[in-house]
């Protein structure tokens, strides 16, 4: 496990809590959520219900279109033009709650590791943000209110695990869709809800070196 890679932090559920998930997504309605249960457990539960997740600063969208984004990871699947989602909810939320007026360039992953059995690590997570602002150093300063998009996986496809140099073979919780996708619920979320460390970084630091150097994600100053 790498220096930078940080797991999910440990959660026991009340006994109510998935009967209130199941109520929230039967009726639509994310305000039948308990508000004693932090709001990722509930994104954690959608996506081992089978669900996907898009996260976003808007809650007025009734229709995702597909898209080219700007990506500099080595990898070919994340340039496609699509409609991408996650299987993991703490994922999505780095998106939801990314305040873009506010930030030049965002890193962050979400990834599993294979180990020595076959079998697959936790989840691990890393968030950087580099502010357009160079005198903020806070990286949760950087983020805002959001929402968090529940999308059902028919015509989805998922990411094929890949070698990653130096770690292993490795698979992110990343789908895409070539065509557009209607979400079913929109799911409210805040930066009190992400329970993850945020960094900050240079983007045109990094942005150089993820040319000269696309594996040495996420390039740290140490």
């Amino acid at each position: 496990m790498r220096p930078w890679m940080l797991e999910a932090p440990p959660l026991d559920l009340p006994g109510g809590a998935v009967p209130a998930f199941r109520a929230a997504l039967d009726e639509r309605d994310s305000s039948r959520l308990p508000g004693d249960v932090p709001r990722w457990a509930f994104l954690a539960w959608l996506a081992g219900e089978g669900w996907l997740l898009h996260g976003s600063a808007r809650g007025d969208l009734t229709l995702f279109e597909p898209r080219t984004p700007h990506d500099l990871g080595p990898d070919e699947f994340s340039k496609r033009t699509g409609v991408f989602a996650a299987s993991d909810g703490l994922w999505a939320m780095m998106y939801a709650l990314l305040d873009r007026n506010r930030v030049a360039g965002m890193l962050n992953t979400a990834v599993q590791v294979q180990e020595a059995d076959g079998g697959w690590s936790p989840m691990r997570y890393f968030l950087s943000l580099a502010p357009r602002d160079p005198a903020v150093k806070d990286g949760r300063a950087l983020l805002s209110p959001g929402f968090v998009y529940v999308l059902p996986e028919g015509g989805f496809e998922p990411m094929p695990a890949y070698e990653w140099p130096g770690l292993g073979e490795v698979r992110e919780p990343h789908w895409v869709n070539p065509a557009p996708v209607r979400p079913v619920l929109a799911v409210p979320v805040t930066p009190a809800h992400f329970p993850l460390p945020v960094r900050t970084h240079d983007a045109a630091r990094v942005d150089a070196l993820s040319r000269t150097d696309p594996w040495g994600f996420p390039w740290l100053e140490e």
